[in-house]
């Protein structure tokens, strides 16, 4: 993938620790945070300088923590779908989702909510095992479905047929 906004240039200044380093022009959020995404399931960039990489881009839109951390959670489950993933950067991947909880950049509800459940049991966010999960989620919602509301015919206004 070929980035255009996290650079050789951009990595090489959050990696020496260059705290006064910006980019010039504001950035699209959605394009940079799967740039520094990528490049952290790489492992160009350690996680730890997510934060300082964050500090450094003005984004084209505004937008507040709540948003920032549901773009991150549509980013990290798209990239968890990705079944040509080495196991390497799947391995990467989830400890980048687990580091993303911890620091609060990401509220976990978010990954419940929008992940696949093996990807959930993986990173240790859920724990039951997603097979479980899986049919506990088919009985709740079958019995949602065909649950009879039950009906008091005595109170009920009689109709039809029987009115005639």
């Amino acid at each position: 993938m070929e980035c255009l906004y996290v650079t050789e240039e951009f990595l090489r200044e959050l990696k020496g620790g260059n705290h006064s380093f910006r980019l010039p022009h504001p950035v699209p959020i959605l394009r940079f945070l799967y740039e520094l995404s990528w490049n952290l399931v790489r492992g160009e960039l350690p996680f730890q300088k997510c934060k300082a990489a964050l500090g450094s881009v003005e984004f084209v839109d505004k937008v507040s923590a709540v948003g920032l951390g549901s773009n991150f959670a549509d980013i990290i489950s798209q990239m968890a779908q990705d079944l040509t993933m080495t196991a390497e950067y799947r391995t990467r991947l989830i400890k980048l989702a687990k580091w993303l909880v911890e620091s609060a950049l990401v509220p976990l509800r978010f990954f419940q909510e929008r992940c696949e459940e093996e990807f959930l049991w993986e990173a240790e966010m859920i724990k039951i095992k997603a097979q479980d999960l899986k049919g506990k989620e088919v009985r709740l919602n079958t019995r949602l479905l065909y649950q009879q509301t039950k009906f008091n015919l005595l109170r009920e206004e009689s109709e039809g047929y029987a009115k005639l």
